[in-house]
């Protein structure tokens, strides 16, 4: 019998194949926390120390569709 892996509270980076400026992340993928899934991003820097580290930046995997749905009138006259 297969096992199915649970995701949850994991996730992965990629490298961003489509950067095009330095504004845009290093890495790019996907992050499951407490059974939500979210887009997680990665930009490679430098502290003024000289320690190397990433920052991070996380969105709902739903927030696009919560963004783009029309605005329902609630008053059909």
């Amino acid at each position: 019998m297969e096992k199915k892996y649970d995701n949850t509270n994991g996730g992965a980076l990629f490298p961003n194949d489509r950067k095009e400026k330095d504004t845009h992340p290093d890495l790019r993928g996907s992050i499951n926390v407490g059974g939500v899934d979210y887009w997680i991003k990665a930009w490679k820097k430098d502290a003024k120390s000289g320690v190397k580290f990433l920052s991070l930046a996380v969105n709902p995997k739903d927030e696009a569709v919560a963004n783009s749905s029309p605005a329902v009138n609630s008053d059909p006259f």
